[in-house]
């Protein structure tokens, strides 16, 4: 009896949850429709480092933890007409750089996955959303000639930007507000699917801050 409740427990932490890998490819379905000009009047909110990390997190076991970050790169290939000169030209690298910020957000949520909870899962994907705005805008200030190369110039690229463009916060803020966003649908998703199925949601706090609290 006592390993068969053992066993139940096993299968409930292991067991697929659907409903958030269903969101996330409507989503992206949307995204790509959106970017080939079918679909119109959507607002650019991208919560992509929201399901490279929060996604990581919910993903099966089965599946290698690039496999999001595959997915998203892929996609957009797909977009630009599998061209790889479309990404590399007129310095484009920058967008190398941003799947590299998916791949490693894919690859810590990964490390968290039956470990983290709602906090856990929120606060890493602020921090990942926090790193990509800083790593993504530090290589404009590098290659971008308007920027000084030195501290100021470097701030600038953080803050104010180029003008008359709307300052590079701006960005950062909307691709905050998705990211959270994202990330908190996801969350709610797992867990009302988990709840209906009977299986383990996501605590409100994971297992090692649990432990050490």
């Amino acid at each position: 009896m006592l390993q068969d409740r053992a066993d139940q427990r096993s299968h409930n932490a292991t067991t697929t949850i659907w409903f958030p890998l269903i969101l996330m490819a409507g989503a992206l379905l949307l995204r790509v429709l959106a970017q080939q000009g079918i679909v119109t009047g959507v607002p650019n909110l991208s919560p992509l480092v929201a399901f490279a990390f929060a996604g990581a997190v919910m993903f099966p076991r089965p599946l290698p933890w690039w496999s999001w970050a595959l997915i998203l790169l892929v996609i957009d290939w797909a977009c630009d007409g599998f061209s790889f000169s479309a990404v590399t030209q007129g310095g484009r690298y920058e967008i190398l750089l941003a799947y590299a910020c998916y791949v490693f957000a894919a690859w810590w949520g990964s490390r968290l996955r039956d470990r983290a909870g709602i906090v856990e899962t929120l606060g890493g994907t602020l921090a990942c959303s926090v790193l990509f705005y800083v790593v993504t805008n530090t290589m404009c200030w590098w290659i971008e000639p308007y920027y000084g190369k030195n501290f100021d110039g470097w701030v600038q690229a953080l803050t104010v930007g180029i003008p008359p463009y709307p300052s590079t916060l701006v960005f950062f803020q909307h691709s905050l507000i998705a990211d959270l966003t994202g990330a908190l649908v996801l969350v709610l998703v797992y867990n009302t699917e988990a709840v209906l199925r009977h299986v383990r949601a996501l605590p409100l706090v994971g297992r090692s801050t649990a432990a050490t609290a």
